[in-house]
């Protein structure tokens, strides 16, 4: 299975011509936190909502600011476990792909690597379900993967749903332990909501449950 196969359909690119103002306005148009910037279809690097603000004139093109040139980037043919070391090491939320002309010919974000990786995993392995709600730009796959990896567990399979009234993600992973209240616990302390959880025990229900209250009250 290559990481090419799980390319993003949207477009997080913007070519080097064109204006700041341009790109800020892609970013909140997307919900994203960086942008590719190209040379027609060669890669050229990153640019963030920090650098573009930090601009003095929106007006003028890409190519006049810093561009984050970091070696983030991998072969149409690489493997999806590739991409998601790469995310962790850069602290990236997507990785341009190119081809082996070294074109570029897309990205793939944090959930297309996560759904190639549960793909590769096992689907029929028992384990236990987990939904979890965290602020849209507070989402973070490798986060919920260095969590998970921590109390032993794998994620078997993701799904995702994006709640825009409450700019939230809901995301359900499926892991392949069905005790996982350590696990659940380190959710909790890294300040996501857990929503539901199956083939869990009643006593962490009740916990989590009491601790949503006590958030609800807190936040009125």
């Amino acid at each position: 299975m290559l990481i090419g196969q799980f390319l993003s359909n949207a477009d997080f690119s913007i070519q080097k011509a064109d204006s700041i103002q341009q790109a800020l306005e892609k970013l909140q148009d997307m919900l994203c936190k960086e942008l590719v910037v190209l040379n027609g279809d060669e890669y050229i690097g990153f640019v963030n909502e920090s650098i573009l603000l930090d601009a003095d004139n929106e007006e003028a093109p890409i190519s006049a600011i810093k561009i984050n040139t970091a070696p983030i980037q991998l072969k149409f043919n690489q493997h999806p476990y590739d991409g998601l070391v790469m995310m962790t090491v850069y602290n990236s939320s997507l990785v341009p792909i190119l081809d082996q002309d070294n074109k570029y010919v897309g990205v793939s974000t944090q959930l297309d690597i996560l759904k190639a990786i549960s793909l590769i995993q096992s689907q029929n392995e028992s384990g236990a379900i987990i939904v979890l709600s965290i602020g849209l730009h507070d989402f973070s796959l490798s986060q919920i993967a260095h969590l998970v990896e921590s109390d032993n567990c794998r994620i078997l399979n993701c799904a995702t749903k994006i709640n825009l009234e409450s700019d939230s993600i809901e995301v359900t992973l499926k892991v392949d332990k069905s005790n996982i209240n350590a696990l659940l616990n380190s959710f909790l302390r890294h300040n996501y909501i857990i929503m539901e959880t199956h083939n869990t025990v009643a006593a962490f229900d009740d916990t989590a449950e009491r601790y949503q209250q006590l958030m609800n009250y807190i936040n009125i």
